[in-house]
């Protein structure tokens, strides 16, 4: 094609042919030919990086964003739970105070009760009480189950 090199068959040899091209110019076409080839091949594995690399940014995102929903998630679960141990607690807190209260009111009143029993019927055992020591300090202690009830009985309607 325009190269002073190339002849024409039929003035070598009579039989008609092609062009013929130099050396120099059928290696440069070959060295661009493969060129282009490395070319294609380089721009299509840099588009499948490319590619490769936004799909594992896309799942990375995702991940990342599932990771902030199941922690959003669970922290609401942990403040649902720690509001029932906080509204357990207050119940409890608020039971053993109502019996500490109970508690209190109950010791005083048999304080006052004990205060009476000693001020006016203070020896209103002290016969039966007389009578079982004696029985423990000469009998066996089986036969002085009777003076113990009697002694019982008698705290027993002190008390009351």
């Amino acid at each position: 094609m325009g190269n002073r090199s190339s002849t024409s068959s039929n003035a070598e040899g009579g039989s008609p042919s092609g062009m013929y091209l130099t050396p120099e110019l059928q290696g440069k076409i070959n060295a661009d030919f493969e060129e282009k080839i490395i070319q294609s091949q380089w721009n299509s594995y840099r588009k499948a990086h490319i590619e490769r690399y936004q799909q594992r940014d896309v799942r990375y995102a995702q991940r990342q964003h599932e990771i902030q929903q199941k922690r959003h998630q669970l922290q609401q679960q942990a403040k649902l739970v720690h509001d029932e141990l906080d509204r357990l607690v207050d119940g409890a807190k608020s039971k053993l105070a109502d019996v500490e209260v109970a508690l209190e009111y109950d010791m005083k009143r048999l304080s006052e009760r004990f205060k009476e029993t000693e001020a006016g019927g203070g020896e209103l055992c002290v016969d039966v009480r007389a009578e079982l020591s004696r029985c423990y300090n000469t009998l066996d202690s089986g036969e002085c189950q009777v003076f113990a009830k009697k002694l019982e009985k008698c705290v027993t309607e002190a008390l009351a």
